[in-house]
């Protein structure tokens, strides 16, 4: 079983890669992927018959954009923030019809802050061992995909 972990972007969205059967919690692969890159490697498991889920922050379950507009923002600041937020809630649509297109189950996680400031980027580290590259939103999505791997861990 695969588990993606995914930060929908408006340019590059976070990735995170568990294989949990084989490597326990660990994270294979996290990096940022354009919607392309997504799908050529949704079927690429898809022709492997490969069997994974997606593990996706659910932007869309926030009916509006609220969450990142301050209320002392300019007028010029908070429509260039929804618009933003707008682009992202749109991504999160394209990959999750891509993973029904290959088959791939989607499961939708709440909107999380977990790991995104530096004190999060050490906690990341300590908690999932890895010390490679990461941004805000491949460490968001390799949040996502730790909730699905502890997810199959009480199955």
């Amino acid at each position: 079983m695969i588990i993606i972990g995914c930060d929908p972007d408006s340019n590059k969205s976070g990735i995170a890669e568990y294989l949990p059967v084989k490597f326990g919690k660990s994270i294979v692969a996290l990096s940022p992927h354009s919607l392309f890159d997504i799908f050529t490697w949704f079927s690429y498991i898809y022709a492997n018959k490969l069997d994974a889920e997606l593990h996706i922050e659910d932007l869309n379950a926030i009916s509006s954009n609220a969450f990142a507009v301050r209320s002392k923002d300019p007028l010029a600041v908070k429509l260039k923030k929804a618009g933003n937020v707008g682009q992202c809630k749109q991504v999160q649509i394209e990959i999750e019809r891509i993973a029904e297109h290959f088959n791939i189950k989607i499961v939708r996680h709440s909107v999380s802050k977990q790991w995104k400031d530096k004190h999060g980027k050490v906690e990341f580290e300590r908690v999932t061992g890895w010390t490679g590259r990461s941004n805000e939103d491949t460490r968001s999505a390799a949040y996502f995909g730790m909730l699905g791997v502890l997810d199959h861990g009480k199955k």
